[in-house]
């Protein structure tokens, strides 16, 4: 056998190989970039108002504040008029809602949950960390929208959730319905 037809064997042999080895990556075993990664623990849903990282954090007296994002697309301002939550067999959790409406303002992510007495929703019992639950909202300019969303537990993560009301026990007067002191 020549010696320029030996080349042209090994280089065809390592391309071959080569091509072989290399384009095998990223395909087969549930390749990471073939699946939606959502990196993190909420829930987001889509509609007219979108939801965004929706869950509920545990706090020492056993209940649990939504925590989501609020993202209206809908050309006109709203509000957000009641949230439900059943838990997994569909059983109706007591929510504790602010007096104070909170104002999704149109093209305006707003916080659900932080330490404002606006937007603080409190399940007074019932979601336990670790499980699932549905959480409705209800709006005055659209439908409802239904998020399935973790409960987790806050002291897993406690830098983490320090923005989350209801982190020291206590839950806004707005919520509680208690005066101001």
């Amino acid at each position: 056998m020549s010696s320029v037809r030996r080349r042209r064997l090994t280089a065809v042999s390592l391309t071959v190989v080569a091509g072989l080895s290399l384009s095998a990556c990223g395909t087969s075993f549930n390749a990471q970039t073939n699946r939606v990664y959502q990196p993190a623990v909420g829930a987001n849903t889509r509609g007219d108002v979108e939801s965004h990282n929706t869950l509920l954090v545990s706090n020492r007296d056993g209940s649990a504040t939504l925590s989501a994002g609020l993202l209206n697309n809908v050309d006109e301002s709203q509000t957000l008029t009641s949230v439900t939550v059943t838990d997994g067999d569909g059983d109706d959790l007591t929510v504790r809602s602010p007096k104070i409406a909170l104002p999704l303002p149109s093209g305006v992510l707003t916080t659900v949950g932080g330490v404002t007495d606006g937007g603080v929703f409190v399940v007074a019992e019932g979601a336990e960390p670790g499980a699932y639950v549905n959480v409705t909202y209800t709006f005055s300019g659209s439908g409802e929208l239904t998020v399935k969303s973790p409960v987790v537990s806050r002291a897993e993560h406690a830098d983490e959730y320090d923005a989350v009301a209801g982190g020291d026990g206590v839950v806004p007067n707005a919520v509680s319905g208690a005066e101001a002191e």
